[in-house]
């Protein structure tokens, strides 16, 4: 796929994402974490575009995050680093195994495990400190973990799933590919 094709393409999934942060068509898990839609064009991006595509998609999502949504840019650092993890598995396995069967269901798991134990990092060391103002060793006294790892597991499941089905379902990345 040629390169202006690439930017084209992330920048339209940048901008649907940001719309669904704006929008705010989510689930708050326990008032602290939403469970949102906002990561499956990071992940479609990926699996039509590739590594690079995806990580450009995220970057250019995060901004405009960062920018134009209610939670400025504490939201958009997190969903960066809770996403950008899973566009890195994917985007690595796609590029060396393809994006089959065999190879999307090992990136699943992997994404499955890493994305819940870094965001459980990020949440008592950097997001609950700097956006509610509460130190570390009271956050991991009055936040249950499971606060943290099982909404992401949600968001996982959701993100990875949803993008795949809307890629490779509807035959999208065969359509762009021609």
């Amino acid at each position: 796929m040629h390169r202006y094709r690439i930017i084209f393409a992330a920048a339209i999934l940048a901008a649907i994402s940001v719309i669904l942060q704006i929008w705010k068509i989510s689930y708050s898990y326990g008032g602290v974490i939403d469970i949102d839609v906002v990561g499956v064009p990071w992940l479609a991006g990926t699996f039509i575009l590739g590594l690079s595509g995806g990580l450009l998609t995220s970057l250019v999502s995060a901004i405009g995050i960062a920018i134009f949504a209610p939670t400025g840019i504490v939201g958009a650092i997190m969903k960066f680093a809770a996403t950008i993890v899973m566009v890195l598995i994917v985007g690595i396995i796609g590029k060396k195994f393809g994006f089959g069967k065999k190879a999307m269901v090992a990136a699943f798991v992997l994404c499955l495990a890493a994305r819940p134990a870094i965001m459980v990092l990020f949440n008592y060391y950097w997001a609950i400190p700097v956006f509610f103002g509460i130190p570390t060793e009271i956050a991991l006294q009055k936040f249950p973990v499971e606060l943290f790892i099982v909404p992401n597991i949600i968001l996982a499941a959701m993100d990875f799933w949803i993008a795949y089905f809307l890629v490779f379902s509807t035959r999208l990345k065969a359509r762009l590919d021609d």
